[in-house]
């Protein structure tokens, strides 16, 4: 598949190119690194609350997924390849056809297309792989992942529970 191709380069708006491949169980670390240099903002708007860091056993079992139920794809630092510096994924509710989404972009990194870019790819393996509706929670203060799903060009349903807008988005269409 395109998408996954190793070496395969995403060019974004402001002609930088990124290289993104799925997710590997050795990434486990580098989600630490990334973890790691993320603002309080950040992780505060990705997690729902502060994580001063990322565990051992977290990371790992964000880092092992089956390429089926659970997916995520990485973005590599051009200049230093051992350095993630964005994570999208979906992980299959049961036996469904729903997948639950997150998006991390390393700070330096964001505004700029980058998860937008690497949505539209998940969005590509998620159809292949019988998702038909990704869904994520997001906090209401999260305008860029707001403005992000919005602009997916995809019908979506959303509401309002205490502070956190729950986003439908239909891969059918």
């Amino acid at each position: 598949m395109e998408a996954l191709e190793e070496g395969k380069d995403l060019i974004l708006p402001d002609g930088a190119a990124v290289p993104v491949r799925a997710i590997r169980p050795d990434d486990a670390r580098a989600l630490q690194r990334l973890h790691g240099r993320l603002s309080e903002l950040s992780i505060r708007l990705r997690y729902h609350g502060g994580m001063k860091e990322l565990r051992d056993p977290m990371a790992e079992q964000l880092a092992c997924v089956d390429g089926v139920n659970r997916f995520a794809l990485v973005a590599l630092d051009p200049e230093k390849q051992d350095e993630i510096i964005a994570v999208v994924r979906f992980d299959r509710q049961g036996d469904t056809g729903k997948g639950e989404y997150a998006a991390l972009v390393e700070d330096r990194w964001q505004g700029r297309g980058l998860g937008l870019a690497m949505t539209y790819r998940l969005i590509d393996v998620a159809r292949d792989k019988g998702i038909r509706h990704l869904y994520g929670s997001v906090m209401l203060e999260n305008k860029p992942m707001l403005k992000l799903l919005r602009s997916l060009d995809l019908p979506r349903r959303e509401h309002r529970v205490r502070g956190i807008k729950c986003v439908e988005i239909d891969l059918a269409a």
